[in-house]
Formats: C-alpha cells, structure tokens, sequence
C-alpha cells in the first residue's frame, strides 16, 4: 500500500509521485513500520497548496487510478526490496528472526514486517483495497505541517484543499484511542536454552541480543532512548574483554504493544558466540547495578549527569532537522492524540533521574530476558521469479514549464553570509552565522584521507587507532556536547556540535583533538589482535572486491586507485601510522567550518585564540594528487562472482572531466537525469529492481567519475544492464529540454531543503574547500545549475559512454549468460 498511494492517479492526472516532482518537493519518502505507515515530505513554502491537495486526494483514494498491471510491477519491487535487505549483503532479515526469538508466535509483531516471498505471491489487488478502505480514513490519520507556515491562513487553506469529508467542523481528533490508557504488561518468548543460529550474507559471525520493553510512542517512554544512549557507550567494555568482539551498535524499535531494545555484535572469528554474548551482558548489567561503596554511586551519579547532558543536547541538535523534529511531533501526536505529546516528552527527557533509569534497566534488563540469536556467513535461499508485462502505465517526463517548476525560495535557500578568516598559523577558518535555535556545528576537514601515503594502508590504520591524548580542556560530556567523525579517500573530518553557549569551549576541544591526535603501539597491537581477522574476512566480500576493481579500472595507477586491504594494515608498524598523523594533522592542512546562532566578531575571536594557538608542521597542505587523465581505453566489464545470488548488483561508472564548480553543477545534472530515468524504467515500468542511484564523485586535485547503481533481479540482469546502457547512449545523443527542467527543478529544490540546518551548511562548505573550490561556490550553486545548457550535458554524457566501465556482482554462471549479448570486452 505504501508503495502504491505514490502510482495512484486522481481525477485523470498524473501519478502522486509526478505531482510531488512538479510540486517542487525536494524531498518526499515514506517508510512502513510496526504500527503505522508514514509519509513525509519537504518543499519550498509556495508549495504547500499543492501539497494539501495532492495529499489529501492520496490519503483517502490511495489506490485510484491503480490497475492490477500497476499492482503486479510494484509488488515486483517490493519483492526485489525484500531480495535487497535479506539476500544481496544487507541483513535485513535478522529484525525478523529477533521478532520471532522476542515475541510469543501469533504476536503480531513476530512476523516479517516485508512478508516473504510466498505471502507477496499471495496478495491481490482486492487485498490492497480492502486494507485502503479499512485504515485510509480520516479518523486514523494525523497530518503535520511545520515549517514557516501563517497560522492565521492555514485553515482557509486546509478547507480549500483537503476533500470536505476530512475537514470536519470541530471533531474529536479519532473515533476511539490509538492505545489503551493502561499500557498491557509486553509479550515475550519463554527463557532460551540456547541460541539459535542462521545463516546471511554477512562476512564474519554476529550476534544480535534483544530485549522486550514497554511499549513506546508515549511520555513514559523517554526513558528508553536514554537507557539506549546509555548501552551505546558502556558496551564498549565487552569489546575490551572479549578478543572476538571486532564492533558492537545498538538499536531501538518502537511499537503500540511493546520496544525492542536490541545490540548487535559483529565478530571476528565467532569461536565461541556464547561466550561473547555472555561479555555483553555483563555489560549491560555493569551499566545499571549501583555500587554500595558512596564514591561509586556519586561515580555513578556524575556519569548519569554526564549522559543526560549529552542526551538532552542530543534532542536540541536534532530539532533544528525540521524533518525529524516534524516526524516525531506526528508519530507521537498520533498515538497520544494529544498535540503537547512531543514538548511533553521533551520535558519528561529533561527530567529523568538516575534512580528511574536504574529502576527500568533493573526491570526490563535482567539477563534471563535477553533473546540472544547468531547469525553465521551463508547465503540465504533466493526468492520465486514472476513473469512481469514490461507495459504497465507508466508517464512521459511532465510538460510543466519551468516557471511552474522552480520557486523563489529555491534561487535563494544558499544565500546566508560566509565569512572567511586566514589564521597567522595557515589555518583557513569560515564563519556562517545562522539565527535560529541556539545550537552551533563546528567541522575540520584535513587534507589526505585513505589514498595519502608513502605506503599502502598506513592511512587506514592511522586513523583506526588514533585517539586525542590530551583532555586538559575538558570532554564533551562536560557540556552535552557531540562529536563526529570520517575518514574518507580524500581527506577526513572531525566535528563537534552543542548549544550557543558552549561555542568558546567547542573550539578549546577541537583545537586540543587536532593537537593531541596520535596513536601508540598498544592500539596498534590490539588492532592486529582482535579486528584485523575481521577486516580481512570483510576484504574478501563480493561488493568489497568489486569496488576495489571498479576504482583500478578507473584510476588505474592513480593514488585514488588504491584500496587498502587488511593484509596492508598489518604490514604498517605504529611509528609509520604516527608520522603519517604528525604529517597530515596540522594547521596549513585544516580548514575549519562554523554554523548556528552566534555573533561574528565574538566567535572571529574565539577562533584567534584557540585554533590560532595551534602550531604544528609545515606551513603548506599535504600534497595535492594530481589531476589524472582521461582514460582512452573502450569500454569494459567487470565480474565479481556471488554464488547463488538472487540478485545481481549492477554499476555503471565513468571517469568525467577535471572538475570545477561549473563542471560540478553539470554532474550533478547528469546523476539525476541517471536515476530519475533509470528508476522509472526498471522499478516503476518492468519492476526489475528496488530502485537505481547515481552519484558525481569529486575528489583533491579535480578527479571525477560518475557511479549509476542498482539490485537487479538476477533473472533480468541482462535486460536491465542492456536497458540503462540504452539510456545513456540515448542522453549522449540528446538531452530533451523537457528532462533537463526536470532535473534541475529537482536539484534546486533538494537543496533548497536541504540547507536549512546548521550541518548542511558545514558539510557543504568543507566539500567545497576540499575540492579546492572557493566558499562562493556553495551560495552560487542555484546560478551554476540554472547556466548549464543541454548540449554542455550531451557532450559529458558522450565521453562517459566512450568512457564506461561496467560492473555486475553476481551469480557467475547467471551473469555469464546475462552479458553474452552485451558488446564489452
């Protein structure tokens, strides 16, 4: 149903999902959980108008206009989603089997959320609409609008364009609760006696363990999104304890009846899972059990103190994502029907006791209520295969003119000040004052990254064991403060992120992180001991060999070529991964972006003081690779075998032209016109796959290459790759004006969306720096894209096609015959 309210079509026009595009939405989703389905979506404020209408046509005839040739494709593209998350690397599989360990059979929460491959074969149309009638009404739906919305005209707009039957004159939010008011005690499986073991695609054993909590959704329930943030930092210790232990996250899913609380733990060996589990849990308990001595429960206190001012500051940052903010306030009004449910559980997050948090981790957290189960290397059996009509109704680009398409607000999303700064010790700093709420994000971006290095695999292991040495100014948990952190193949960034306030000491930390940052060999050696077995178990993963094959045949003997494997790693002494972090981490080599709520000139001085003070290295940037040339050599195909696959995972690749911010702009034109239209043929017309994507990637030094990639069901993988090649061949040809509009309505209006977050200013400001772009280049990039011409575009897309390189994991003997047809070398 989800998939089918975007194909339904009102009142003979165009399907919902055209509509949103012509709409100017730059963003719109929708996701199926548990106990509801949500749709979310994100355009400049004219649009709401449209919004309201098309929304509220879908939410009360989602199914109009939707034939049983329609049903069957999308059904084909759930199944391929379904193939996706549980067959092709992804191991979707496992939420699954936990709801099942975890919740008594005929629970309605342990079967498969997506179903299976026999329950998809089963459904009908008749099914679809039956279940549209039963739960699309208006007194089981609650629509959120936020954003910069006039409340006093909101009304008049909701009864212009929402259908008058869901309009109403006053009623009550719902006909009956959405929840009793008397939460029932939560359903779970009797004790294990053992664990029970499966089989995925993943590369090493893990273990997944769960516990079954109250349900979620309501005011009480702030309390386990605390108790999560808790296990994720103390569970640590069980890593430190068990040699086998290579990573550990945790998770937390939300229901009407009941959570779940699970962690998973990924192993390097898996010798003895049991044993493992047994680790965590001695850590989960370690994480509630008070001491009797009084220093260790005002040891405990302060560490709770710590952990609530990181939580609460937690739940400011993620309220200036307008979307997130948006999707809570919905799902919690929805469930309470109560409007004040989300500031009140806000509140209730605030207020949190140690003593609360320790009595529920005692209740729901004791080791006898753990479902533990492992889940070993193996593939999972494929699904059935469905004869598809590849002629279900499918629509032409729309013939909207692009005045209808782009807004006002879309031209000027980017138009906030920058401020740049050139620090006496090399150090480029940028300021971008954003009033707002009162949060500031800081980012570093240091040249390198993985492809830096006199030797293959010292960047790697260089940034896996680094750690900050010096703690004099304070840790973040002192101020509820986040920090972040990636290493990429080009450079790597470190960020740290809180309220206003706390700005003077955010930059006091960032400079003692970048001036303290070493490794030891200690670190090193426990890397050898305990992770590099599972690194090197991930080196040979079918999607890890292929992309180290894809990126040679790109780069060839170019440094961006290089993939270190965990063979590398092991090679790299300590004393090599320390001079690469005393090489890279210095001044002249960083440059630093600050967004949110702050006054210029006080921060401007902040910034003197505490970045300014660092002094390390040479007063030049690590060297910068060079352009690489164009590679001249025809077009060529990659294998990587996946025996038994059901699917075939499909890239498309080419190197693009050095690139500039105009050359930018073009690229990223050419990725969207890739996945808008490869998407719609082999998703919305034959149902061959979940979906494809495109991505422009620009590195240091101007190298460029452009990736198309899907999932293909393996039976139709040479009817897929012989179809996406058709639409690049076709583009290098001529690039209709019509879909060039489209594309660049789209682009305008994602990012217009997009930058209203302190995040995405620095995000993007750091890429800009790294790629050796000036600051302009991001507040320009509505004009850039608005000045490219669609013979500029058909010119790129003919040297990406002499260009190509084509890349299929899959089943050998499949794939094998698939591409006989295919004329590449």
């Amino acid at each position: 149903m989800e998939h089918l309210a975007f194909r339904s079509r009102h009142a003979g026009g165009p399907s919902v999902w055209t509509r949103l595009e012509n709409s100017g939405a730059g963003h719109y989703n929708a996701a199926t959980s548990l106990d509801y389905t949500s749709y979310e979506t994100l355009a400049p404020k004219e649009s709401l108008p449209l919004l309201l209408k098309m929304e509220g046509q879908r939410l009360s005839s989602p199914l109009a206009g939707v034939t049983a040739e329609v049903f069957a494709v999308e059904r084909e593209v759930v199944r391929n989603e379904l193939r996706q998350r549980n067959e092709t690397g992804y191991v979707g599989q496992v939420f699954s089997w936990m709801n099942a360990a975890a919740f008594p059979a005929g629970h309605p929460y342990a079967r498969p959320l997506i179903g299976t491959h026999e329950t998809l074969s089963a459904l009908t149309l008749s099914d679809a609409q039956r279940f549209a009638r039963a739960n699309y009404r208006p007194d089981n739906v609650t629509l959120v609008i936020a954003g910069d919305v006039n409340l006093e005209s909101v009304e008049a707009m909701l009864r212009a364009n929402l259908p008058e039957s869901w309009v109403g004159t006053g009623a009550p939010l719902a006909l009956e609760a959405r929840m009793p008011a008397q939460a029932a005690a939560p359903s779970t499986t009797p004790p294990q006696k053992s664990m029970p073991a499966f089989t995925a695609a993943v590369p090493t054993p893990e273990v997944y363990l769960s516990w079954v909590l109250p349900r979620g959704f309501e005011e009480a329930s702030a309390v386990q999104d605390f108790v999560r943030a808790i296990l994720r930092q103390s569970l640590y210790g069980a890593q430190r304890s068990d040699g086998d232990i290579a990573g550990i996250s945790t998770n937390l899913i939300p229901g009407t009846r009941a959570s779940l609380l699970m962690v998973r733990v990924t192993l390097s060996r898996g010798d003895d899972p049991a044993r493992s589990a047994g680790k965590v849990l001695d850590q989960v308990q370690n994480a509630w059990t008070q001491e009797i001595q009084a220093g260790g429960v005002l040891g405990r206190e302060f560490d709770f103190q710590s952990m609530r001012r990181q939580v609460v500051t937690g739940m400011v940052l993620e309220s200036e994502d307008l979307l997130a903010r948006t999707h809570r306030r919905a799902l919690l009004t929805h469930f309470t029907q109560d409007v004040r449910s989300y500031t009140r559980s806000q509140m209730a997050l605030m207020g949190l006791a140690g003593g609360k948090v320790t009595d529920f981790s005692y209740q729901w957290l004791q080791r006898e209520r753990a479902r533990i189960i492992v889940v070993r290397p193996g593939e999972t059996p494929g699904g059935v295969a469905a004869s598809i009509p590849t002629d279900a109704n499918t629509e032409a680009a729309s013939s909207s003119a692009p005045s209808e398409r782009v807004t006002p607000s879309m031209t000027t999303a980017l138009a906030s000040p920058i401020h740049a700064l050139k620090l006496d010790n090399g150090m480029e700093v940028l300021l971008v004052p954003r009033p707002g709420l009162p949060v500031v994000r800081i980012g570093a971006a240091l040249g390198g990254g993985s492809s830096y290095g006199d030797k293959p695999g010292v960047a790697d292991l260089a940034d896996w064991g680094s750690f900050r040495e010096s703690w004099f100014e304070g840790r973040p948990s002192d101020w509820g403060l986040h920090t972040s952190g990636s290493f990429r193949r080009d450079h790597l960034r470190v960020g740290i992120s809180g309220t206003a306030g706390n700005v003077g000491n955010m930059l006091a930390m960032l400079a003692e992180q970048l001036d303290s940052t070493r490794t030891s060999e200690a670190v090193v050696r426990y890397f050898r001991e305990q992770v590099l077995p599972w690194r090197e178990a991930v080196d040979s993963y079918p999607e890890m060999v292929a992309e180290r094959h894809l990126q040679k045949a790109l780069y060839g003997t170019h440094p961006y070529a290089r993939e270190a494997r965990g063979a590398d790693l092991g090679q790299v002494s300590w004393t090599e991964a320390e001079a690469w972090i005393q090489d890279v981490y210095r001044p002249a080599n960083t440059v630093v972006v600050i967004a949110g709520e702050f006054d210029v000139k006080e921060v401007e001085a902040l910034s003197r003081k505490y970045l300014g003070g660092w002094s390390r290295g040479k007063p030049k940037p690590v060297a910068v690779p060079s352009a690489p040339e164009l590679p001249t050599a025809p077009s060529k195909l990659l294998l990587t075998p996946r025996p038994g696959a059901s699917q075939a995972q499909v890239q498309l690749a080419c190197r693009l032209p050095t690139a500039t911010p105009e050359q930018e702009a073009r690229y990223a034109l050419m990725a969207n016109l890739l996945s808008g239209m490869s998407t719609g043929e082999m998703r919305s017309r034959r149902g061959a796959t979940y979906g494809f994507s495109a991505q422009p990637w620009l590195g240091r030094g101007g190298a460029a290459h452009l990736v198309l990639e899907g999932a293909v069901d393996a039976q139709r993988m040479g009817e897929s790759i012989n179809s996406v090649r058709a639409l690049l061949a076709g583009f290098a040809k001529d690039v209709p004006a019509s879909s060039l509009e489209r594309a660049r309505a789209q682009l305008l209006a994602g990012q217009s969306v997009s930058f209203i977050t302190s995040e995405a200013w620095v995000n993007a400001l750091l890429t800009a720096r790294v790629r050796g772009f000036e600051p302009d280049a991001v507040t320009r990039r509505p004009a850039l894209l608005q000045a490219v011409t669609a013979e500029a575009l058909r010119q790129e897309f003919e040297g990406c096609q002499q260009r190509l390189v084509v890349s299929i994991t899959a089943d050998e003997g499949q794939a094998r015959s698939a591409v006989q047809a295919l004329s590449l070398p």
